[in-house]
């Protein structure tokens, strides 16, 4: 079975690009499209646009169907595959293709409110755990010491940035030195969304953040108040942080080798497996909840769009045991 797209598909993934979308979105796009197609080669025949054009409420049905019952898709992935099917259907008829589609009579299924589980947040002991570890040589190898010094600052900062300011993965990794304003003790954090918004640094966290920048030797630093990422991969081979000469900028540390330190960090500290930059994200916003942020204030600062997926958090601590919350937060902290 081939991955290759019919024409009128093709047409649309290009009229995402021609508009601007990210090329990781119309990936996604393509991966949903062809989630479709398999399904409808499987079960019915070649897609050609009649027959995309002519799909019946039927159809539909039996498409998610299968998704939910068969192969037990979470509802908030058949709501992106509809969303994605539901636009193909209307930039057709936005060109005056179509009428309608049954797509777009199809009743996509409700998203039900569930609370975070245990494992996806730290109680205020794992945290700690976390951070001391990060600074320790404990669990190294020989090869991985000889770097670590120069590591140490780098990789506590961007624990912080997870566990006590909320950032997400993607805003740690798109960091430029035109964000970091060290002379204010400021972050610029803009989101996959493009919103923008500051974060004021404790004088702590902008001393990590000052010091790891300053180690970095000053041929592979990256250049102040320019486009170079603030986050720079390192060669323990050569024991220096990696220039990217097709780019003719430090090498940027990637959301993959970010995950890939924190799963390290969190093995060597003996917490469960599992644990990412999202848990230490959830983390900061059930605490912030629990001191009486407002949870208004707290989604629009954070550039969550989604009040139900928001909602999941206030969930999760109206469910949470005395003994949770004692875990997530001490009672020092709430006294804040």
């Amino acid at each position: 079975m081939s991955d290759s797209m019919p024409v009128f598909v093709e047409e649309y993934l290009d009229s995402l690009h021609e508009k601007g979308r990210k090329p990781t979105t119309i990936k996604r796009y393509r991966y949903d499209l062809l989630d479709f197609l398999h399904w409808y080669e499987q079960n019915r025949s070649t897609l050609t646009y009649q027959r995309w054009a002519s799909l019946t409420d039927l159809d539909i049905t039996d498409f998610f169907d299968e998704l939910i019952q068969q192969r037990s898709y979470k509802i908030r992935t058949t709501r992106r595959i509809y969303s994605v099917l539901q636009q193909l259907a209307r930039f057709y008829i936005k060109k005056g293709q179509l009428q309608t589609h049954a797509i777009l009579h199809y009743s996509q299924p409700e998203l039900i409110l569930t609370p975070l589980k245990r494992s996806e947040w730290l109680s205020e002991k794992e945290a700690d755990r976390l951070l001391s570890i990060v600074r320790s040589y404990e669990g190294l190898t020989d090869n991985q010491m000889k770097g670590r010094p120069m590591l140490i600052d780098r990789n506590e900062f961007m624990v912080h940035l997870f566990l006590h300011y909320g950032c997400s993965l993607h805003e740690v990794a798109s960091l430029t030195t035109s964000d970091v304003r060290f002379e204010r003790n400021e972050l610029r954090i803009r989101s996959e969304k493009g919103i923008s918004r500051i974060v004021r640094l404790s004088s702590e966290h902008k001393q990590l953040a000052y010091t790891y920048f300053k180690q970095i030797p000053e041929p592979v630093r990256p250049r102040l108040f320019s486009t170079d990422f603030f986050f720079v991969a390192f060669d323990f081979q050569r024991g220096t942080y990696r220039w990217s000469y097709e780019e003719d900028q430090p090498k940027r540390l990637t959301e993959i080798a970010i995950q890939k330190m924190i799963r390290t960090e969190v093995e060597r500290a003996g917490l469960r497996k599992g644990h990412s930059a999202q848990q230490l994200r959830h983390t900061f916003i059930l605490r912030m909840l629990m001191k009486g942020f407002d949870p208004f204030t707290l989604q629009q600062q954070l550039g969550l769009k989604s009040a139900l997926s928001f909602n999941r958090y206030l969930l999760t601590i109206e469910l949470m045991t005395s003994e949770e919350k004692e875990e997530l937060l001490s009672k020092k902290a709430l006294d804040i």
